[in-house]
Parts: C-alpha cells; structure tokens; sequence
C-alpha cells in the first residue's frame, strides 16, 4: 500500500506537537537527520556523517581504549605467523577469560596486528551472547549481516542457517580475510559463521573453553598480578597528567580485573582529590561490583540516572540521541553526561558513530542491580515507550529516503515543523544508517513486541522495508507473525492489516504467489473493516500485481483501476505516478499501445516531480518494452539505457537483469547479436545471484534465440531446456505471469 496513506492513519493517535519537542532535544546526531534548533529559530537539517556513508564501515571494530598493557606475550602469541600446511579450514584463533578480564580489548589489539595480512577485510561481529535474549544475535541474523558486508545480494529462499551458512562459504571462497566473533558461547553458534578459505582466520572470544572447536592459538586470560595491575593504573593516571605511586599501589593491592582497574584508575584520573583506600574485595567476582560502586558513588545524580537508563537499552550503540530518549534529558546534556561516565571508565567508546559508546556487560549488570534499587516499574515502561516511538521516527527517516512514497505527517502543519527534521542526505546514506544500527532497532523491536506496546507493529511496519532489501527474511517473518498475534490480541484490524500486506509482500518476493494472494485479500477485508479508504488503495495495488504476475488481466485491472480512482481523490503524487503506470503496463500487454503511452508518460512525470528514481527507470523500462514491440528499436535503446543506468545508481539488481534482458532483445532487433549476447549473458547473471526465477527464464529464452540465430542448434536447445524448467518452478508456486511494477522489490513495496 502507499505509505503516505497508511502512515497518515497511524500519526493520528500520536500527539506531533509534543513528539516535536522531543525530536528537538533528542536529534539524530548519529544519523545525522537533525539538531536542535536555537530558541524560536527553525529546524535544519544537517548533512549525514562520514562514516556512516562508507560501504566498508559497517563490520569494522571497535576503537579500544587508548592504554594497553600487561598482554603483550599474549598479543605476541595470537599474531604469530602461521603456516597453512595441514590445515583444513581457516586458522582458528580463541581468546577465553571470565569477565573483565580484557578479551575484547586484546582481540581489538590483535586484530590491529593481523589486517595488513588480511586484505579482503577485517569483520567484526558482536554476538552479544551474554545480553537480554532480545539483544542477542541470531544465527541467520549474523550470517545475513557478514553477506550483506561482502554485498552478497538477498536470496529470499536462502533464510535457514544451514542455507545462509551455504551461501556465506561460496562467498569466501579464496578470501584472505579476518572473522572476529566477540562474545561467543558454543562451538556450535560459531561454526555456520566460518569462512571457507583456508586463508582466512577466526578470531573468538569467549568465556570459558569452546569444547568441540580445535583452535590453532589459544590464549585463557587471567587477572592481572599486582604488577600488571600496577603498570595498567600508572599509564592511566601518567597519561592523565598524574604521578601518584600511593594511588598506583592502592589500585593494584584492591584491584587486579583490568576492567576494574581501568575504572577505579579513571575515577582517579577524573578526581585528583579522590582517595583510594587499599581494601581487597573478598573475591575476584566482587571486583566489578566494587569498583563500580566507588565509581557510582563519585558520580553526580543525573550521570547516575542515564547509566541507569542506557544500561536498560537493548543495543549495543548507546548515542546520545538514544540516552537523551531514555533519560528524558536535552540532547546537548546528554551528550556531556555520556562523556562523563566514559571519563569514569563506564563507558567504551564505539566507533560506529561519532559520539557513539558501549558498555561492558559486568557495568551493564551492575547497573541494572541499581537500578532495581532506584527505578519503578512505570518509569522504565515510560521510558521504554520514548524509545518506541524514538525508533519508529529514526526507522522512518531513513526509510523516507529509501522509499520516497513514505510521509510522515498528517497534516500541512506537522509536514512543514517535523519533515526538514527527519531527512538523510541521499538513499545511500540512509541505508548506510540502517545498516550500521539494525541489530539494535531489531532489538527494539523485539522489546516492543515484548512489551506489547502499541507501536510494536507501526514500528516492525517501517523496519520491514529495510530488512526485505537487505534479505534479514527470517527476522521479517519473526517480528511480523508475533505482531500480527498481538494486534488479533488486542482487536487491532489496521494493525492485522499491515502485517499481513508485509508478509504478502515477503510471499511475493519469494515467488509463493498464491500465499501472498490470500495474505492481500485477508489485508484488504481488514483494511475495509477499519474503515481505511487508503490502506484498501493499497492493497488493490499489490493485488493488481500478484495478479498480473498469475495471469490474470481482467482481476489485474479491476484492482487497479479502483488504485487509480482512490489515487486521483487525493494529492499523493507517487500513489497517483504508480496508479499511471499499472494502468500503462496493462494497456501495453493488452495491445491498448497508445493509452499504454500516455499513462507511462504521465507517470514519468510525476515521478520526475517527486525524485522517484526508481520510478522513472520503471518507466522508462516499460517505455522502452513497448517500442520494442512496435519495432522502433533506437527509441526503445534509449528508454533502457536510461533505465538501466537508474537501477545501477540504485544498486537495483533485480530490475537490472530485467533491463538487461530487455536491452539483449533490443540488440537482437536491431542485428548486433555480439552486443545483445552480452547482454542477456548479464541478465542471466545477475538473475542468478538473486534467485530471480522469472529473469532467469527470460535470459535463458533470450540466449536460445541468439544461440538459433547462430546456428548453435544444441546451446539453443540447453537454453530452452533450462528456460521450461524454471517456468515449471514458477508454477509450482502459481505463476508465473506478464509484467509487474516489482512488487518484490523492497524500494517500491508499497509503490510499486
């Protein structure tokens, strides 16, 4: 469905004008969407940081602290050159230790080291295996995200561990590179993520031994000795402009966890006046309660309620935007209470954003004992709710770049005061974003449906696009299939509705078109019972396509030309651009070529209006199909050309193998069969990495044309042979059918 209609319904039950003072205290300064602005000045929006553009940054490690020692012979024996000879899989590489005792800290060091061997890439992999179940990786999760750092495209029929595991080790195949899994439990979590090279290496962390995993280095990290100790705390201070041996010597008689000792030595370095008593905890176990509760101590109140509140937060990227939500603080003293408790040492700083920290899971535990202490039950829900609806508009402000067809208000007012605020500088960005932070909106998401929360499926709703365009199918499934439990719970038809359009549109992109038939028609029964004129535009849209696709015309336009009436109603301008051009692609495969034109036209038109690049490729495509079919094959070149070079701006693979098949039956026309061979060879290609059944059929036909034409009578009967049995596939699952506007294409799932 459109969301502009869909999300206009949503926004009503939610005050704007008071989310807009929040959004104004807690800016997406890691995203960079927006600041806050000067009293009585207006918003602006401000362009994304850097690192959240680079395609290479989503899986780096962590920064580190900036002192390190009493590892060394440790460190020395992980970067060790290591042979390959009898060995059958990457090199095995296990750093074990209690808590606190510098695992990940030492695998940060060592990983420094091992790069420059490593020129395929360093991917760093936190399996958060010891935080709340909502927070922790799973499996397809993690193999997804290390495919999507390779730009291995989505294959909607890869979402097992087995299949995913599958596909990861096809694709590092001869990869020199660096796998780091922080926070492993099992042999058994650790073996589906193993490259295949045996020039890669594994490097895990872990607290205690991996039985059935035979590393090739291994190194059990104990507590300091008191000279380790000693040399930890005196860097610390040294480097903080302080000589105090009596502080130096207290720290290590009380203290030998390097976590502690890191704590205790910045709480030092942080209040010179500070006395550090030489008090031994009983056991090493309460070193970090310890410390921690010196450290706590030390604190002024509003840091000790933000640790108390970031501790309660699902994700590992603790911002100050997420601290400012949970605290119910301004952004700008949110932002110095975050550098106060990393100045304290409770607090590491994440490289993943500029301004961006985690938290060791000892401080998180211990602060969450706190905050049992201080924190009623209504307050944490209240707080919760914040980060809800604060996830919702981050999720939906990267999204409004990815799919344009997204608005976000309901009315003039709210669209001119909220919209400049919630805006990336380009789709690349935005999804650059969503990469970098979707393990932690999942978690949310997780949270929320756990709580059971109204948002919960307004927010799955708006993250769905994401993950379908990045292949997180599993998740999709998970998180819209409990939604939907909880919205038949509550009596939610508009909730019901949406989730089963999302998962209708996962049954699409996984060619299962008659499920997604009888999901649409369940959406649209319901959409209906609410009331909503818009969310039933919708659903005749994405009918309209799963119609089309199983063959049938006459349903095909019925659901469309109910689209376009609704479309023309209103003053949604992309609704209206894709409504032109369903109705053009049925005139074409119906022979009605000169109404076919003016619809496509008129919704090239309209999508130039609105920046919908997409869009316009779409058109142009379809432009071009149709010239082809009346042999004015030059005119046809261009409208693909310009299509295509579209869809590789957007990194639109599917709708690239279509526009190269459609390219190779244009050359093929025009008697420049070498041109047109490569062509189709391409769309068979790419087709093939996504699992794109339809394209592949097509490329498959289109080659066997080629191969007749060259008189290579036994290629043409193989390319046919392979054609028929991808169309009996099809079948299989009820289509295949003509055209359609890509409804399995993420970025135009509602729009196209």
């Amino acid at each position: 469905m459109t969301a502009g209609g869909l999300t206009n319904l949503l926004t009503m039950t939610w005050n704007w004008w008071l989310f807009g003072g929040l959004v104004l205290m807690t800016s997406l300064v890691s995203a960079g969407t927006l600041i806050a602005p000067p009293r009585g000045g207006p918003p602006h929006p401000v362009t994304p940081r850097a690192e959240d553009q680079q395609a290479g940054a989503l899986l780096q490690p962590p920064s580190g602290t900036r002192v390190f020692t009493g590892r060394g012979r440790e460190l020395r024996r992980l970067t060790a050159p290591a042979s390959t000879e009898n060995r059958a899989g990457p090199l095995m590489l296990v750093i074990s230790g209690m808590p606190g005792t510098g695992k990940t800290e030492l695998a940060i060091r060592a990983t420094r080291a091992l790069t420059a061997r490593y020129p395929d890439g360093s991917f760093w992999l936190g399996l958060r295996t010891y935080a709340a179940a909502e927070s922790q990786m799973t499996g397809t999760e993690a193999l997804r995200t290390l495919l999507n750092a390779l730009n291995v495209p989505p294959d909607p029929n890869a979402t097992t561990v087995n299949a995913l595991s599958r596909a990861w080790r096809a694709a590092t195949v001869g990869k020199r590179m660096l796998i780091v899994l922080d926070d492993a439990d099992s042999a058994e979590q650790i073996r589906p993520l193993l490259p295949a090279a045996e020039e890669a290496a594994v490097l895990v962390t872990t607290r205690h031994v991996l039985i059935g995993l035979d590393p090739d280095q291994s190194v059990t990290l104990a507590p300091f000795t008191r000279a380790q100790a000693a040399g930890l705390a005196g860097a610390i201070l040294r480097r903080a402009g302080l000589n105090d041996p009596q502080a130096v010597a207290a720290i290590a008689a009380t203290f030998r966890l390097p976590l502690a000792v890191r704590q205790m030595s910045d709480l030092k370095a942080a209040n010179p006046a500070q006395r550090i008593p030489a008090s031994p905890a009983e056991t090493i176990g309460d070193e970090t309660a310890a410390a921690f509760a010196r450290s706590l101590g030390a604190l002024p109140k509003p840091a000790r309620l933000v640790l108390r509140r970031v501790a309660h937060y699902p994700g590992s990227l603790i911002t100050a935007p997420v601290a400012a939500v949970l605290a119910s603080k301004r952004i700008d003293k949110a932002t110095t209470l975050l550098a106060t408790l990393y100045q304290r040492g409770l607090l590491i700083p994440d490289n993943r954003t500029s301004g961006g920290y985690r938290m060791h899971d000892a401080v998180r535990a211990a602060a969450l004992i706190e905050s049992d202490k201080r924190d009623s039950s209504r307050h944490l829900a209240a707080a919760d709710e914040r980060l809800f609806r604060y996830a919702r508009s981050a999720i939906g402000a990267a999204v409004l770049m990815v799919d344009s067809s997204l608005l976000f208000t309901d009315t003039e007012a709210d669209r001119r005061d909220l919209m400049p605020l919630l805006r990336h500088e380009s789709d690349v960005a935005a999804l650059r974003w969503l990469d970098r932070h979707h393990a932690d909106l999942l978690a949310v998401a997780r949270r929320c449906l756990s709580a059971r929360s109204p948002q919960a499926w307004r927010l799955i709703y708006e993250l769905e696009c994401y993950q379908r365009l990045r292949g997180f199918y599993t998740e999709i499934i998970e998180l819209n299939s409990q939604a939907l439990s909880l919205t038949l719970y509550t009596g939610d038809p508009l909730g019901q509705a949406a989730m089963h359009q999302n998962l209708g549109l996962v049954d699409m992109r996984t060619s299962n078109y008659q499920a997604a038939l009888a999901r649409f028609q369940a959406a649209l029964a319901l959409y209906e019972r609410a009331g909503s004129r818009a969310g039933q535009a919708g659903i005749h849209h994405e009918l309209c396509n799963v119609n089309k696709w199983l063959g049938d015309l006459a349903q095909a336009r019925a659901h469309a030309t109910f689209s376009f009436e609704m479309a023309s109603s209103g003053d949604d301008l992309v609704e209206l651009a894709f409504a032109h051009a369903n109705l053009g692609i049925l005139d074409r495969l119906e022979g009605g070529y000169v109404t076919a034109r003016e619809h496509l036209t008129r919704a090239m038109k309209l999508f130039e209006q609105v920046g919908q690049r997409r869009g316009i490729g779409i058109c142009h495509r379809q432009l071009g199909m149709l010239d082809e079919h009346l042999s004015r094959h030059h005119d046809a070149r261009a409208h693909l050309d310009h299509a295509l070079s579209l869809f590789q701006e957007l990194g639109d693979l599917m709708n690239q193998a279509d526009a190269h098949y459609n390219l190779a039956v244009v050359h093929r026309g025009l008697g420049l069969s070498a041109t047109a061979h490569e062509h189709a060879t391409t769309a068979l290609t790419l087709a093939s990495q996504i699992r794109h059944v339809q394209g592949q059929a097509d490329a498959h036909t289109e080659l066997a044309h080629l191969a007749q034409t060259m008189g290579d009578h036994t290629a043409a009967r193989t390319h046919l042979h392979h054609a028929r049995d991808l169309h009996r596939r099809l079948h299989q699952h009820g289509g295949p059918g003509p055209d359609v506007l890509d409804a399995g294409d993420p970025a135009v799932r509602r729009d196209g």
